[in-house]
């Protein structure tokens, strides 16, 4: 009877033990009851800006010339007035300053020239669209920038740019 009791007994606690260890991970696995909403807790997306773009500064843009020429395309002159264009939107006080280039045919004395006489065509034609002939000075750089091998890249060296002083 005792070996009776002492398995009775055994089984006892270990039903215990087991019912306070479901007891025990019931409380830890409820679930949060849900609460009623009324939709006013949802966070409501941010509102949408109107955000303008930054305006660009003006720039004259690079026009690029043919071989042994120092006069404007059609495409360099319509850059030319988007500039001009802009420029006048801005009032006064632009400074230029454009830098005529060539391609390393020719001699350096040669070169010099052309770019400066590419130089005077792009000034000449701003200066005709309005904007004053003082603030605008040229330079030549001829063929000390040049970096091109072959027609394709010759035709990147001949050209004029523009900076702001």
């Amino acid at each position: 009877m005792k070996r009776h009791l002492n398995s009775s007994l055994t089984v006892l606690v270990c039903l215990t033990l087991f019912a306070t260890m479901l007891m025990g991970c019931k409380k830890d696995a409820e679930e949060p009851e849900a609460e009623d909403t009324t939709g006013s807790e949802i966070p409501e997306p941010e509102p949408d800006f109107d955000v303008e773009p930054a305006e660009q500064p003006c720039a004259v843009e690079t026009v690029y010339f043919e071989f042994d020429s120092a006069e404007l395309d059609s495409s360099s002159r319509s850059a030319l007035q988007e500039a001009v264009e802009c420029y006048r939107g801005q009032g006064s006080g632009v400074s230029l300053l454009l830098s005529g280039a060539a391609d390393p045919r020719g001699t350096e004395e040669y070169n010099i020239a052309l770019g400066e006489r590419r130089a005077q065509a792009v000034r000449s034609y701003l200066t005709s669209l309005g904007l004053d002939a003082g603030s605008i000075s040229t330079t030549s750089v001829g063929e000390e920038m040049a970096t091109g091998t072959d027609e394709a890249g010759w035709a990147r060296d001949r050209n004029v740019s523009g900076s702001e002083n």
